[in-house]
């Protein structure tokens, strides 16, 4: 279900709810509506029917603190045109006039990027990993800044592919309807992240080794866990009922449709979204919401980040007080995790055991 503008967010009532005040998720979605009111309007005069420029990251996952990255890239769903080249130096030249900060080094964004191969490259050799990413994190963490017809068009296409080809859904025995080759997708997304973490603290010889770590254990699993939660969902939210009913008929519109409006909430809304309407344990949610909170403190607080974005040995981090407080935030927000996922609630272990793992 939609939550209008003017409803009370998952997280505020969840918040409510455990008698907490997680002031640092509250002033990082603050920041958030300021950062992403200052592109649309930096970019207000941009018109064009067939491309969207679309951010993610923290400015998408409604995140923002002091230091965060923009990344971005012109999602263009139509023939190639001169034009939409254009329009990419246009972009680049906007956001260095202004001084915004640029994505990283890796290629994924910062780019045009045409709809076909996020659509029709699905597996296989073609779908390279920045495919994949960008595939995977245009619908658990995008924000279009224009051009949303654009972006829904392009979004609404890729979970057709997802539930077009995916045979499960309407001939699978029992019932449960678990969107499993989407799942498979995600899952493939976060073991390319966590391998590819490894490959670049080699090949950029570790620099920024702390920051991507911190990352890495908190908003990239973060990201992952939403993503799975939308999964289950399918099966386990009342409000996916009609689409359900609607795949014994072949249909899969509906759940389209279910999946287009739940997968706009950022990924700390879907988790908390979960703690409210399954049976999960106060102590879960507070692990899970408190050190986010916390991690999120420590990226606003510009000593503490500097402090993680040298490349510094091993040893060294040993002694770096920030590093010592991602390690102390990070290990129950996992553990709340997991309790999430494999011990509060029976339906959600089961769904994990069943279709997260094997």
């Amino acid at each position: 279900m939609p939550q209008s503008a003017d409803s009370v967010s998952y997280i505020d009532q969840l918040q409510t709810k455990l008698n907490r005040q997680w002031t640092a998720i509250q002033k990082a979605r603050l920041d958030s509506g300021t950062r992403r009111t200052e592109l649309r309007k930096i970019f207000s005069l941009r018109n064009s029917p067939d491309t969207s420029l679309v951010v993610f990251g923290s400015v998408a996952r409604a995140e923002v603190t002091g230091s965060s990255d923009l990344d971005w890239i012109l999602l263009v769903d139509a023939s190639a045109l001169p034009e939409h080249k254009a329009q990419e130096l246009s972009i680049q030249g906007t956001l260095a006039d202004k001084k915004l900060i640029k994505p990283g080094k890796s290629g994924v964004f910062g780019k045009m990027v045409g709809s076909h191969d996020l659509v029709h490259e699905i597996g296989g050799e073609d779908d390279l990993n920045s495919n994949t990413t960008r595939r995977v994190l245009l619908l658990l963490e995008s924000l279009p800044v224009d051009g949303i017809e654009t972006y829904r068009r392009v979004r609404r296409q890729i979970l057709r592919r997802y539930f077009d080809d995916d045979r499960g859904l309407f001939y699978g025995s029992g019932d449960v309807r678990i969107p499993r080759f989407m799942l498979n997708d995600f899952t493939r997304y976060w073991r390319t992240v966590t391998v590819d973490f490894v490959y670049k603290q080699v090949a950029d010889r570790d620099q920024k080794w702390a920051l991507r770590n911190a990352k890495l254990r908190m908003s990239r699993k973060l990201v992952f866990a939403s993503g799975l939660l939308q999964c289950f969902f399918c099966h386990l939210d009342p409000k996916a009922d009609e689409a359900r009913r609607a795949l014994r008929t072949k249909d899969n519109s509906v759940l389209t449709e279910y999946f287009e409006t739940e997968l706009s909430m950022p990924p700390l809304e879907t988790l908390a979204k979960a703690c409210l309407i399954r049976n999960v344990k106060p102590e879960t949610a507070s692990n899970i919401f408190d050190n986010y909170d916390r991690f999120l403190a420590i990226l606003d607080d510009e000593p503490k980040r500097d402090d993680l974005e040298p490349a510094q040995s091993h040893d060294a981090l040993r002694s770096s007080a920030a590093w010592r407080e991602v390690s102390e935030v990070s290990r129950p927000f996992h553990r709340g995790l997991v309790s999430l996922f494999l011990r509060d609630d029976n339906e959600l272990r089961d769904l994990t055991m069943e279709y997260g793992i094997f």
